[in-house]
């Protein structure tokens, strides 16, 4: 097996991750990023509560997140329990051992290879996702190996260089969608007349705050850079 030269650039992947990746538990603005949960106090009794995130964000993790962020917000205001008047949540997220926020972060970006010599059969992608695929700009570049899944016909270039791309996952018709909900809570001062749109704050607190993995801080996120390794 040739042996090749891994450089790892874990700032372009981590710029890349964030674009496809699902969007934890975060509040929107917080360390540059614009998804997230907010909530805006409309009254004493009444809130609004919103989380955005990726179109690769799970439906049960928007669910568990803004009712979570709903119960936060009650306990902050010492409401011992809430009632969502309007939007919807599925409340059986309350129940089972599934964590919200945890992924795969080398799901959606693949560590660049690059070989020490040029690789006179083009560039070759590996591992790549059974997703629809475009090209998009920069300098990232992808696995050379001599034997190619697939050609990629170079364009006329000044110098004698295979093209370097790179692939992500595409979508049809504009912008990805978004992972959204939002709801108009009320705070309760107790659990009288109850019914199934009415929360214990505490319960949900209790239940989901175990469950809800929030990602590192950007100083404790980072990962030193390889360089020189060998395959």
């Amino acid at each position: 097996m040739r042996k090749m030269t891994v450089t790892l650039i874990f700032s372009a992947a981590a710029a890349l991750a964030g674009c496809v990746s699902p969007t934890p538990y975060r509040a929107a603005g917080a360390e540059g990023q614009a998804l997230g949960y907010t909530s805006a106090k409309l009254s004493d009794q009444l809130y609004r509560v919103r989380f955005d995130g990726t179109a690769r964000t799970p439906a049960r993790w928007a669910d568990a997140f803004v009712l979570f962020r709903s119960a936060e917000v009650a306990r902050e205001a010492g409401a011992p329990a809430f009632r969502i008047i309007e939007g919807t949540v599925d409340p059986a997220v309350l129940s089972g051992d599934d964590v919200f926020g945890r992924s795969d972060p080398e799901a959606d970006v693949h560590v660049s290879v690059v070989a020490r010599a040029r690789e006179p059969m083009g560039d070759r992608v590996v591992t790549a996702p059974p997703l629809p695929l475009q090209r998009t700009a920069g300098a990232m570049p992808v696995f050379r190996a001599p034997a190619p899944v697939f050609r990629m016909p170079p364009p006329a270039l000044p110098k004698a260089r295979a093209p370097v791309y790179i692939y992500t996952p595409g979508y049809y018709g504009g912008p990805p969608p978004l992972q959204a909900r939002s709801v108009l809570i009320e705070l309760r001062a107790d659990l009288k007349d109850r019914d199934d749109r009415t929360f214990d704050t505490e319960e949900v607190l209790q239940k989901l705050g175990p469950r809800i993995k929030r990602p590192a801080p950007a100083s404790e996120a980072g990962r030193p850079a390889v360089s020189g390794a060998s395959l």
